[in-house]
C-alpha cells in the first residue's frame, strides 16, 4: 500500500507512520498505539488535510454484555497484542473531524468482521457480490490463480484465522513470566496486561465474562471459555511488553468503566488516548453522539458477520498479506495503465474490487461505507 500512496496519490516517506509487528524497527501496532496515531493525526488535521488508515490484520466482534449472541455486537481490529480496538473506539477518536469539514479521511479495513467498523446508517455497497448467495468457500486452484496475477508464486499457506482458546491461554502466560492461565484467570489476566491501555470494550466483556462464570463448577465453564474464544478469533501472536514479567509495569487487575489517565509513554510507544466510553457492547450510542454521515469513507475487507482470506503464498511469514489490500493495489494499478492520469471513485474501486475478488473464488464480500456525497468522489484525493 506504501507504494500506491506514494506512486500515485502524492504521499511521501515523512507523511506516513508504518508499524510492523515483525520488524523492531517500526513503531509496535499495539492497540495504545494505534489509538494514539489516530488520535494525534485528527487532531493535526487542517482544512484541506488528507488523511489515510489502511489496517490489515485481524477483526473480531465482542458480544452483547447478556452473552446472548444473537444480539448486539461490536466489531473490532486486532491489534497486535490482542488489546482490541472497538468501533466505538474508532468513533470517539474519529469525531473531532466532525468540526473538520474540509479533512478528507479514508480508512481501508482489511481483516475479518470489518463491515460497519465506522457504524455510519448509510452503505453504498454490500451483500452478496451476485446479488445471490454467498459464493462457495474459496478454491485452492482460483486462489492460486489471483496471486499468480499479482506476481505471487502459488496460493499455498492459506489459512483462517481462528485461536484456539488453549492458545490465547499459553500467550496470555507467556506475557505474565510463565504463571498459569486458563478459563477460570484469563479475565484477571488480561486486566493484569493490559490495565488502563485496554479497551473499554473488553473491560466489559471481563465483567460479561465474570458474570457468565460466576458460580459455575467443573466444566460448565467451558460454555463461557467458547464466548471468549470467539471474542479472540483471528489473533495474532502479542508483541513484547515491558517489564521482566511481560506485564507493564503500571497494569491493574480488573476490569474497569473508562481508559484512565496514561503515565508517561515508555520508548517506542506512543501516549494514549483519554476515551470514555460507556455504552453496553453491540448498543449504537445516541444519534447525536454518533458519526457525522460525512465524517470517513470505510473500504471493508466483508461484511460485519464474515471473514477476510488472509494468503501466505511464498511461505514467508513475513510477506502474507490480505486479499482486499492486493485487489485494491491491482485495480488502481490497471486503472493508471489504462486511464493515466485519471482518478478512480471510490465506488468503481470497491466495485471493481469485488468483481476481480469474485472471479477468483474468494467468498467475502467487500463493503463501501459513506454518505452519498462521498461514494463518488476520487479515491483518497480530493
Amino acid at each position: 500500500m506504501k507504494e500506491i500512496l506514494i506512486t500515485y496519490y502524492g504521499f511521501t516517506d515523512a507523511d506516513l507512520t508504518i508499524m510492523i509487528d515483525t520488524d523492531k524497527n517500526y513503531l509496535q501496532p499495539t492497540g495504545k498505539n494505534i489509538k494514539a496515531k489516530i488520535s494525534e493525526m485528527v487532531a493535526a488535521a487542517q482544512d484541506g488535510d488528507v488523511l489515510f488508515l489502511h489496517f490489515s490484520g485481524h477483526g473480531t466482534q465482542i458480544p452483547s454484555a447478556d452473552g446472548d449472541e444473537k444480539d448486539g455486537k461490536d466489531e473490532a481490529i486486532c491489534p497486535t497484542d490482542m488489546n482490541v480496538i472497538c468501533d466505538d473506539d474508532l468513533r470517539v477518536l474519529l469525531k473531532p473531524l466532525e468540526a473538520k469539514p474540509g479533512v478528507k479521511f479514508t480508512f481501508i479495513a482489511d481483516c475479518c468482521h470489518s463491515g460497519t467498523l465506522l457504524d455510519h446508517d448509510t452503505v453504498q455497497i454490500s451483500g452478496p457480490k451476485s446479488g445471490g448467495p454467498p459464493p462457495p468457500a474459496i478454491d485452492m486452484g482460483a486462489l492460486a490463480g489471483f496471486l499468480g496475477a499479482l506476481g505471487q508464486p502459488d496460493g499455498r499457506d492459506f489459512k483462517n484465522r481462528a485461536l484456539p482458546f488453549n492458545d490465547l491461554c499459553g500467550m496470555l502466560s507467556q506475557l505474565l513470566g510463565g504463571a498459569p492461565v486458563d478459563a477460570r484467570s484469563v479475565r484477571d489476566s488480561m486486566g493484569t496486561i493490559f490495565g488502563a491501555d485496554s479497551s473499554a470494550k473488553i473491560q466489559q466483556f471481563m465483567s460479561m465474562y465474570q458474570a457468565l462464570t460466576a458460580g459455575t463448577k467443573g466444566g460448565a465453564a467451558g460454555g463461557a471459555g467458547g464466548i471468549l474464544q470467539m471474542l479472540c478469533a483471528c489473533l495474532a501472536p502479542p508483541a513484547d511488553q515491558n517489564g521482566p514479567s511481560g506485564a507493564p509495569a503500571n497494569a491493574q487487575s480488573g476490569p474497569g468503566a473508562n481508559y484512565a489517565a496514561p503515565p508517561a509513554a515508555a520508548a517506542g510507544t506512543l501516549a494514549e488516548p483519554n476515551l470514555k466510553i460507556n455504552y453496553t457492547p453491540g448498543a449504537k450510542p445516541p444519534a447525536n453522539e454518533q458519526l457525522g454521515a460525512d465524517v470517513g469513507i470505510l473500504i471493508t475487507g466483508c461484511q460485519s458477520h464474515e471473514t477476510s482470506a488472509d494468503a501466505c503464498p511464498s511461505g514467508n511469514p513475513d510477506k502474507a498479506h490480505g486479499a482486499l489490500s492486493n485487489a485494491i493495489q491491482t485495480v488502481i494499478k490497471q486503472q493508471q495503465v489504462q486511464a493515466p492520469g485519471q482518478p478512480i471513485t471510490y465506488r468503481n474501486l470497491v466495485i471493481a474490487v469485488r468483481e476481480m475478488l469474485g472471479k477468483t473464488g474468494f467468498a467475502q464480500n467487500p463493503c463501501l461505507e459513506c454518505s452519498d456525497k462521498n461514494a463518488d468522489t476520487p479515491f483518497i484525493v480530493r
